[in-house]
């Protein structure tokens, strides 16, 4: 197999995997080396990680972070710079799913990336994030504002990185899911969409990989999205609630929330809310609504 290169948040993916039509081919120096190879399977502790609903398995070494989807793959995450994968019975448009999800994201974690399991979208010229519980909306939301003609950075794994103590979000890469309750509610063309390899109720949406930005995107804004049904009422979050409040919306095992990560984690979700507002807020009620709230928030962003 030929190696090829590619660029997923913000990093050159070498790997004999075709991401043709998914990823950004890259010449650049590799960031990640990502191989086939045998494995053998030390990921043994259960997680709240489901894929095609298949639950993850989480292990660690002194070197490497693992995890394993019976009948799918498992993987081995070493430094931030390798990942080897060991395919147990899966195509390879589930592994690369798969490799695109938590798996990356444990790459991320190694390379000391604040993450949050959300959507992200490019509004003008900075990001805005939302976060939630399952069904609070995230994707949804995202694919609101990109059906107006705004970037999603992101809808599943958000990469955060401070650079001059400054909160930046890092595009992931150029395609997206949607559920099919979206696809029918925001009335999107069905036929120009594909089927997810995470089930028949959910759809690909790729944008244009020529446009899809590489740099760093300001953060200003992050969302917690609640139910429109939610006790909660719309208003700021202090920063001095924002590291708990963040750390609800990890993406990873929850096994990696150690003494040393948990310090950085707090002292980052400090950094970031002051420089980026952090609200809550319940979904709007139904897609009129939604609509209505991506554009007026769209207006004010632009204005």
């Amino acid at each position: 197999m030929v190696m090829k290169k590619y660029v997923a948040f913000g990093l050159t993916l070498e790997t004999e995997l075709d991401f043709t039509g998914v990823l950004q081919e890259s010449t650049k120096e590799t960031d990640v080396r990502i191989a086939e190879a045998l494995l053998h399977n030390q990921a043994r502790r259960p997680t709240r990680v489901h894929r095609r609903g298949v639950q993850a398995r989480f292990g660690k070494t002194p070197t490497s972070l693992l995890l394993h989807w019976a009948g799918i793959a498992s993987f081995q995450v070493s430094g931030g710079k390798e990942i080897i994968y060991q395919n147990l019975g899966a195509d390879e448009g589930t592994l690369r799913l798969f490799l695109l999800s938590e798996v990356i994201g444990l790459l991320l974690y190694q390379r000391g990336l604040f993450l949050l399991h959300g959507s992200a979208v490019k509004v003008g010229t900075t990001a805005s994030v939302f976060v939630g519980v399952p069904g609070a909306g995230k994707s949804t939301t995202a694919a609101a504002f990109g059906q107006i003609g705004h970037t999603v950075l992101t809808d599943d794994l958000v990469a955060i990185q401070l650079m001059g103590n400054k909160p930046f979000v890092i595009p992931a890469f150029a395609q997206y899911k949607i559920w099919k309750n979206t696809v029918d509610g925001l009335k999107l063309n069905k036929s120009s969409l594909e089927p997810s390899f995470e089930g028949a109720t959910k759809f690909l949406v790729t944008q244009p990989l020529a446009d899809f930005p590489n740099a760093p995107v300001p953060l200003q804004r992050i969302t917690l999205l609640y139910p429109s049904n939610a006790r909660r009422p719309d208003e700021p979050i202090k920063p001095l609630r924002s590291p708990v409040e963040l750390l609800k919306h990890f993406p990873l095992p929850v096994q990696l929330l150690t003494g040393n990560f948990l310090q950085a984690h707090f002292r980052d979700s400090l950094a970031i809310a002051q420089y980026a507002a952090i609200y809550q807020q319940k979904r709007p009620n139904g897609f009129d609504a939604l609509n209505l709230f991506v554009k007026s928030y769209s207006d004010r962003c632009l204005a």
